[in-house]
């Protein structure tokens, strides 16, 4: 079940923080805006920090975080997932939708569980909203 907040009032370091994602994370940006993600987030002392485009042949690790700098709809995220930069298995993603709440009406939640991953908060804004996904772990290595 995810947290819904109406209005976004915290900060992406708090956001990133509450996810479980630190400093020492691997973390991967993505998108049109993605170099100054990658640079925001290194001058706030975020060490493992890397900028992938969708499709680009993903790095041995997947990331324990994927910040999408890019407001996404559902096609493109839905593309994002298919051809990567993939997020490990319990890793978050963070996406802003390009609808407003109302208008996305289940369509990301959707594209999401079809890839593996819950939504697990959602800041609601006026004409955004911003999704944190987490990876499910595969039932296989949650049993062993």
């Amino acid at each position: 079940m995810s947290q819904e907040t109406s209005h976004p009032s915290i900060g992406l370091s708090q956001l990133l923080s509450e996810s479980g994602v630190g400093a020492g994370s691997v973390i991967r940006v993505t998108g049109p805006g993605s170099l100054p993600a990658l640079l925001w987030l290194c001058r706030r002392g975020y060490e493992k920090v890397g900028c992938l485009q969708a499709g680009q042949r993903a790095p041995a690790d997947d990331a324990q975080a994927l910040l999408v700098a890019h407001t996404a709809t559902a096609s493109w995220l839905a593309d994002l997932l298919d051809r990567g930069p993939h997020v490990r298995e319990g890793g978050v993603m963070i996406v802003q939708t390009a609808h407003a709440p109302a208008a996305n009406d289940g369509v990301m939640e959707a594209v999401f569980r079809g890839h593996g991953f819950n939504v697990v908060r959602r800041l609601s804004g006026a004409r955004r909203e911003v999704l944190v996904a987490r990876r499910r772990v595969s039932e296989l290595r949650a049993a062993a």
